[in-house]
């Protein structure tokens, strides 16, 4: 079995040229910048470029966490619990920012000062 030891850090003004040699040149999963758990499927309709910059900016405040985890607690659920379930960030001081869907918040924690 392969392992890899990696550290995650919080994305700041000074790590996002890091970030950006993650996503590559054409901003990880074809130009979607993250953008598809905030706004869905309409990532597609905008330029790459904004989806780069509306990412950027929480990115530059450098004061929040966020996550997008699944809602065991609406009866419809995905079944997809890969990106974690809510009670579980809720836990951990995440609370609830918005709702893309029904079943997947968007779920921040707030840091201190930058």
């Amino acid at each position: 079995m392969f392992t890899m030891d990696f550290t995650v850090k919080p994305a700041t003004s000074a790590r996002w040229p890091a970030l950006e040699d993650l996503f590559g040149r054409s901003g990880a999963s074809n130009g979607c910048w993250c953008m598809y758990w905030r706004i869905g499927p309409r990532h597609r309709d905008r330029p790459r470029a904004d989806n780069k910059d509306d990412l950027r900016r929480p990115a530059a405040s450098g004061r929040a966490l966020e996550a997008y985890p699944v809602d065991t607690a609406v009866p419809s659920h995905t079944g997809n619990l890969f990106p974690g379930i809510v009670a579980a960030f809720a836990r951990h001081g995440f609370q609830v920012a918005a709702r893309r869907k029904p079943d997947r918040p968007v779920m921040r924690k707030i840091l201190g000062p930058a």
